[in-house]
């Protein structure tokens, strides 16, 4: 839900949108996606959060500064809206255990991701460009949205 123009979230007591980068949303907005920038730019607008979870990281980096150069100068920018990474802490991870176990995946940083948006339980988007296994994982709490870019 969108607050209406003139007034704040706060005012019209509708929670800020959070939005949640796995290795697909955040390679995305590398190869720029429009349709990636735009959730963002709607995010940042409505004094929203942004979060790409560390675990991310190993799918989106190599180690090497060069080629890694152009996901650091995304993180930098996203950064300077909101403070971005997030590592997971116990109850993420054990969350994220107890997702990935129902759903019958191996992968982890999929599940983290998810446990991620799950979060504090308010609503969330989860930005991705292969949205069948977070779907998968997040088929039982409707308050995340996968949503494709």
């Amino acid at each position: 839900m969108r607050p209406r123009r003139g007034r704040s979230a706060k005012q019209t007591n509708v929670q800020q949108p959070r939005c949640v980068l796995d290795s697909g949303g955040l390679t995305s907005l590398v190869g720029g996606s429009q349709r990636a920038r735009e959730w963002l730019r709607w995010v940042v607008e409505h004094d929203g959060t942004l979060c790409v979870p560390t675990p991310v990281l190993v799918e989106s980096t190599t180690g090497d500064g060069a080629r890694d150069a152009e996901v650091n100068r995304i993180l930098g920018v996203l950064e300077r809206a909101a403070t971005v990474l997030q590592a997971p802490d116990e109850a993420t991870a054990r969350r994220a255990g107890r997702l990935r176990y129902r759903a019958k995946t191996d992968d982890g940083i999929d599940a983290l991701v998810a446990a991620t948006a799950i979060g504090d339980g308010s609503p969330a988007v989860i930005l991705t460009s292969d949205p069948d296994d977070l779907e998968r994982l997040l088929q039982d709490d409707p308050r995340v949205s996968v949503r494709s870019v």
